[in-house]
């Protein structure tokens, strides 16, 4: 009888100790036959754990998990037992590396230090007294052998992360050739990042991507006698390999004669340096590979974006890659797009011949396209009718006209498109230079489009485009940061958010000056003949709002009228203070937005330190009665129904619908303050179609406006990409293959070529997007398929360009990356306690 194929798994930070090899796998540590074989695991925790190194006697494993919170040293006996823990440090930059020549955990781990960027290596006794900090300073990495060896300068993540990283902390070899503690730099001339260093007899082993790509190479102590030992790319796909498109070689270690490292999510053994090939080593994991089988997700925890309908009676919400639509009060809710292994996401809602629809981004077929079905669901048999498939590029943001007419599509090259619901036709509106556009905006005629272009950083200014004959108009000029348009109800006014307010603030500490709060709501009335709304009015202000009737629908909405000549001139701002906004949207007889407090980065200045941050708040302002509102004091986000009369609000963890124009009731589960009851969505997550979808497909399969896409190792730690551009001249070495589709995750490099033919051969790979300069995006991998933490990112003289369908890239202003992403308040507290966690 034929035994059926067991699923492969993805394999990391291997060791070997005699016959028997160790890694990680499952978020688990294993044990397997160094031959090839069935592997047993080591922990069972289920919980991220790396660097597995077993004692040079045998009888212990030593590893890093985050059992408990931080990473920390954790050790078990080989034959099997409970782990004990060692370490009580708290650091996020803890890892076992090896051990020491006698017996102890050799650790890194920035402890008790200033700077997440100075690890010191330290030796830890086995039963669990103090550890002693070895006298090598700051290091990323130490081999004990015939002569000790340091790599200095860590920069913090492995070079497959940062492909071919050249600055300042890239790693250095280091060699104390005397034994009198002075060491020497090792292989000066090489211009790559080195790392892993490990003993093979008397040969010094290590890895690096001067050559770009990730390779094992060794050397004699005194540097002479360089080897590669690795196919470029580090496997035996040798027709990847050549052409630089092959996988790193990661994680090298050794026992003093053998060498082991992992290279695309499989193990590889060099017997020896002498000219032995690599092998590659078969494991098995046994085990009913729990991770891998289908699980329910709670709505509410993988909560994105969502849009209500017309009158709130339920909203098209998306949950984990999948789109669902949830009635408000007593109805069932509806999955509209749930298949396992495609994304679904930025759904949006419009009315058309008095039925609700909405609209989403599906990648079912690769590469994003639009998808179009009714609220009330398919019929049987019937499939969502796509549009536009491989000529959107990837979609950033959605928008759907009022009437249901055609979609604005802003896209990771720059490009602003509309897209024809009938038709699906694709029309060019505009094209950006510096970045992404964004914040789009329908007037309610569907006449006109509104939408923040961006400029240099970081300035942007308001663009208005004609959807019939795509004529476009400068609304501000390039000299402020405007964003957040919305044109309000009855057609008349644009409003938007606008950092020109110039009224600096002193320094308690120094002598200087800061804009502390420069940020303000602005209006614009669209026709020449509009008054401002903050003017006198002839007859005086009411005392109290006039009685008007309501409009019904089938009298239609008013016309927008736009007096180009002199739009600018009539910018005036809102009698509000400067503050810091964000999320502006127009409503029933007023205009919303969020408004952030001005917090501390520390916490420090908290009345008591377990006090939280001050929250958000949710203000109105009123046109007809003048004054602002009050109306959420925890908000985190919003969205206005299409009628203008009720929020979907997400606030204090929940997602409410209360009315637009007063202060929700404190009576919960009524019309004034309904929440909406997110445990009826249910959502399965099946992890193996979910992660084949994060798997890049060849350059060859690029175009010119879907993106590049390269062959990637489908798991493993974040890299930096750029997107949608395109290089003038041979590739830049320090820069990380392109990608526009998937989660990329060691995406294969391109490798600096000199030769004429070679340059034009790698630019051939390239997209053909607009020219413009290469910038590195940190991605926070948060929903779909993949869910990781995001680099460092490092400055770009322009807006960063989202790497990843998985993920939203990190927006520079204040506005929301999606209406259910928390907005970030602009001092920048947020970004700088993502950097130094993820440091």
């Amino acid at each position: 009888m034929t035994q059926p194929v067991t699923p492969a798994a993805y394999f990391r930070y291997p060791h070997l100790h005699g016959e028997l090899v160790a890694f990680t796998a499952e978020d688990d540590v294993w044990l397997a036959p160094l031959d090839g074989g069935r592997a047993w695991r080591v922990s069972a925790d289920n919980t991220p754990v790396t660097l597995p190194r077993i004692s040079p006697d045998g009888t212990t494993v030593a590893w890093t998990s985050t059992r408990d919170g931080a990473p920390e040293v954790h050790v078990a006996p080989v034959d099997g037992g409970p782990a004990t823990r060692l370490t009580y440090w708290g650091s996020p930059q803890t890892r076992v590396r090896g051990w020491t020549p006698d017996g102890r955990v050799l650790v890194l781990s920035t402890h008790d230090q200033a700077s997440l960027r100075r690890s010191w290596a330290r030796a830890v006794p086995l039963d669990g007294g103090p550890a002693t900090t070895l006298p090598y300073g700051p290091v990323g990495g130490v081999a004990f052998g015939p002569h000790t060896v340091l790599v200095s300068a860590s920069m913090g993540r492995e070079a497959a992360a940062w492909k071919r990283y050249r600055g300042g902390t890239a790693g250095k070899l280091w060699i104390d050739l005397e034994g009198d503690g002075e060491f020497t730099r090792l292989h000066e001339d090489l211009d790559g990042n080195i790392e892993y260093p490990v003993w093979a007899g008397d040969r010094i082993a290590f890895l690096s991507d001067h050559e770009g790509t990730g390779a094992l190479y060794s050397s004699l102590a005194d540097g002479s006698d360089l080897r590669r030992h690795t196919p470029h790319g580090g496997t035996s796909r040798s027709s990847e390999a050549e052409s630089g498109g092959g996988f790193y070689a990661r994680h090298a270690a050794g026992d003093g004669n053998r060498v082991v490292y992992c290279s695309a999510g499989e193990l590889w053994i060099l017997d020896d340096l002498d000219g032995a090939e690599p092998r590659r080593i078969d494991v098995r994991l046994g085990g009913q590979r729990t991770d891998r089988r289908p699980y329910p997700v709670p709505a509410a925890r993988w909560l994105g974006a969502a849009t209500p309908d017309h009158t709130a009676r339920g909203s098209a919400v998306e949950v984990r890659g999948a789109v669902h639509w949830v009635i408000h009060r007593h109805g069932p809710p509806r999955a509209l797009a749930a298949e396992p292994g495609v994304r679904a996401r930025l759904p949006r809602t419009f009315r058309t011949e008095g039925e609700e629809w909405v609209v989403w981004v599906t990648d079912a077929e690769g590469d994003d396209a639009l998808e179009f079905a009714p609220a009330t669901g398919l019929a049987p048999g019937t499939t969502p009718r796509r549009l536009a498939a491989g000529r959107l590029g990837r979609v950033l943001e959605l928008a759907m006209a009022p009437d249901g007419s055609r979609a604005a599509v802003a896209a990771h090259d720059g490009r602003l498109l509309l897209v024809e619901r009938e038709t699906g036709e694709v029309r060019e509106v505009d094209r950006s230079e510096d970045g992404e556009v964004r914040d789009l905006a329908f007037s309610p005629d569907s006449a006109w489009l509104a939408w923040s272009h961006p400029g240099p950083r970081p300035l942007s200014h308001l663009k208005l485009a004609n959807t019939a004959d795509l004529s476009v108009t400068e609304a501000t000029p390039l000299r402020f940061h405007d964003y957040a348009p919305a044109f309000t109800l009855d057609g008349k006014h644009l409003a938007f958010l606008s950092t020109r307010a110039f009224d600096p603030v002193y320094d308690e500490h120094a002598f200087d000056l800061s804009f502390i709060e420069g940020a303000r709501p602005h209006l614009i009335p669209l026709a020449a003949t509009t008054p401002s709304p903050f003017g006198p009015q002839r007859h005086g202000r009411p005392f109290e709002a006039p009685d008007k009737d309501e409009t019904p629908d089938s009298e239609g909405t008013p016309a927008t009228r736009i007096d180009l000549e002199g739009l600018a001139d009539r910018i005036v701002p809102f009698p509000v203070e400067a503050g810091r906004y964000s999320g502006l949207r127009a409503a029933k007889d007023g205009v919303l937005w969020l408004r952030h407090p001005v917090r501390g980065v520390l916490g420090t200045s908290r009345a008591t330190p377990d006090d939280a941050d001050p929250d958000t708040e949710l203000e109105r302002y009123d046109l007809v009665q003048q004054r602002l509102e009050h109306l959420a004091p925890d908000a985190d986000a919003f969205e206005v129904s299409g009628d203008g009369k009720r929020l979907l609000l997400r606030a204090d963890g929940k997602l409410k619908v209360v009315p637009s124009d007063r202060r929700a009731s404190g009576d919960e589960d009524s019309d004034g303050n309904l929440t909406v009851d997110l445990g009826r969505v249910r959502q399965i997550v099946d992890p193996a179609p979910s992660g084949a979808r994060c798997t890049t497909r060849p350059a060859a399969s690029c175009g010119t406006t879907s993106g590049c896409r390269t062959s990637a190792e489908s798991t493993g730690t974040p890299s930096w990409t750029a997107t949608g551009r395109s290089w003038t001249g041979s590739p830049p070495a320090t820069t990380s293959s392109t990608s526009c589709g998937r989660c990329t995750a060691n995406s294969a490099p391109r490798t600096p070529t000199s030769s004429p033919a070679a340059t034009a051969a790698a630019a051939a790979r390239v997209c053909s997007a607009p020219t413009s300069p290469v910038t590195r995006t940190a991605v926070g991998v948060s929903t779909g398929c993949c869910r990781r933490r995001p680099p460092t990112p490092t400055p770009a003289p322009r807006s960063p360009h989202p790497a990843s369908r998985c993920a939203r890239a990190t927006q520079s202003s204040p506005s929301p990356a999606t209406p259910w992403t928390r907005s970030p308040a602009p001092d920048r507290s947020s970004s700088v306690r993502r950097a130094r966690r993820s440091s």
